[in-house]
């Protein structure tokens, strides 16, 4: 019996066998996808969604409190750098 033969069909079955355990693996996940996307579907079909009227409430209120916390960051931003730039600067020049 040749040992090429043998290690050639023995590299081949290995190879047979990876092949299947990894099309194995892929039609679970193929399985997995299809039944989270269902659920998804169904939770989605659970959501109440906003009126108009609300939508525009909710856009107003969001927009004022982007609009205060830009004003406090650049408030600290421009204490922070008067105490860091001015005072220590002058402290070690």
């Amino acid at each position: 019996m040749d040992v090429g033969l043998v290690l050639g069909a023995a590299v081949g079955a290995v190879g047979a066998g990876a092949l299947i355990r990894w099309r194995q693996r892929v039609a679970d996940s193929a399985v997995r996808l299809a039944r989270f996307l269902g659920e998804v579907r169904a939770e989605i079909k659970k959501v109440t969604w906003p009126g108009w009227d609300e939508l525009k409430k909710s856009t107003v209120v969001i927009i004022i409190f982007v609009i205060i916390i830009g004003i406090i960051i650049g408030l600290m931003d421009l204490l922070f750098s008067l105490i860091l730039v001015d005072f220590l600067g002058r402290l070690f020049a």
